[in-house]
């Protein structure tokens, strides 16, 4: 006799059919919405998150619902059941573009430039609005199938008038500006998405540095510069 199937895993009315993928105090599942017959993505927050992880996800679910933008992966809800707290966010079906870099670290000029620019476009959607993403990076950017970047994980975005002296972001990927502690400014955005430029026309980082906190205090001082042996023209 076979044995039985078991029981799919559910959170309310979500139907979790696989994880995605999975951080520090959140795990990201594919799950189904039964309401409304469709795939969605769910972050799941860590039963034990503090108050700081709980406040951090109601502080990403109220920025990304301020935007709408086709580049930018919508929140359909934010809520909580039996204690365990949820964001219900658009599932795209497509990699991240941190593991479509795996096979492919270089990507020619014309198709780099044509990524970022909707990358950029909508940046600019969240800083109209006052808000900086602060921390883009190819981990926070998913590519559907339709080929379209799409922008996420706003967890440490902050509103532009926001000044708490904390150095946030990913090293690498950090402006002077954010590596000092300075308030947020779109300025910040703006270079961490010159540095992925540079990164898509190398095929490497521009930062090279084990030691993240070597990397904050090099990119004060430091230009960031295209490796001599990258192709593409000025």
């Amino acid at each position: 006799m076979s044995a039985l199937a078991a029981p799919p895993r559910r959170l309310g009315r979500f139907e979790l059919l696989r994880e995605l993928g999975r951080g520090a105090q959140a795990r990201v599942w594919l799950a189904h919405d039964p309401r409304l017959d469709r795939e969605v993505a769910l972050k799941l927050l860590d039963p034990d998150a503090d108050a700081d992880a709980v406040s951090q996800w109601l502080h990403e679910a109220r920025a990304v619902s301020r935007l709408t933008h086709p580049n930018i992966v919508p929140v359909f809800e934010a809520d909580a059941h039996e204690g365990q707290s949820y964001l219900v966010f658009e599932f795209v079906d497509g990699p991240t573009l941190a593991a479509a870099r795996r096979s492919r670290p270089t990507m020619p000029a014309r198709e780099a430039v044509q990524l970022l620019l909707g990358v950029l476009d909508a940046l600019a959607a969240a800083h109209e609005q006052g808000i900086v993403h602060r921390d883009l990076k190819p981990s926070n950017i998913l590519l559907g199938r339709d080929g379209r970047a799409r922008m996420m994980d706003f967890g440490i975005a902050a509103r532009t008038s926001q000044a708490d002296g904390r150095i946030v972001g990913t090293a690498g990927y950090m402006s002077p500006e954010a590596a000092r502690g300075e308030a947020p400014v779109p300025a910040m955005d703006v270079f961490a998405a010159g540095v992925l430029l540079g990164e898509l026309l190398s095929g490497g980082p521009l930062m090279r540095e084990s030691d993240p906190m070597r990397a904050v205090q090099r990119v004060q001082v430091e230009d960031l510069e295209l490796p001599p042996a990258t192709k593409v023209d000025q």
